[in-house]
């Protein structure tokens, strides 16, 4: 037996005893059917509201995101330019 595997049957070993025994399926209860669509026009208007409130949160967070990786790439220019200066 090599180091190698012994090393790894330790891991399984230590893995699987970790692990909680989960219950068997069979005792689940069963999926419920999704309901019919038929809810009032407020309801409606304000899920559409929190999604465009969460489409700009997003928006905002793509933009922050976009500025720091272009900070980034100026940062790795300007070090590739003193890495190449003699």
């Amino acid at each position: 037996m090599s180091f190698f595997s012994r090393i790894f049957g330790i891991f399984r070993k230590k893995k699987s005893e970790s692990l909680p025994d989960l219950p068997p399926t069979s005792n689940l209860p069963p999926m419920s059917t999704p309901m019919p669509f038929n809810e009032p026009a407020d309801t409606s208007k304000a899920k559409m509201d929190l999604i465009a409130a969460q489409m700009d949160s997003l928006r905002l967070q793509y933009d922050t995101l976009n500025e720091r990786v272009l900070q980034i790439e100026k940062m790795v220019k300007e070090l590739l330019d003193i890495a190449k200066s003699p």
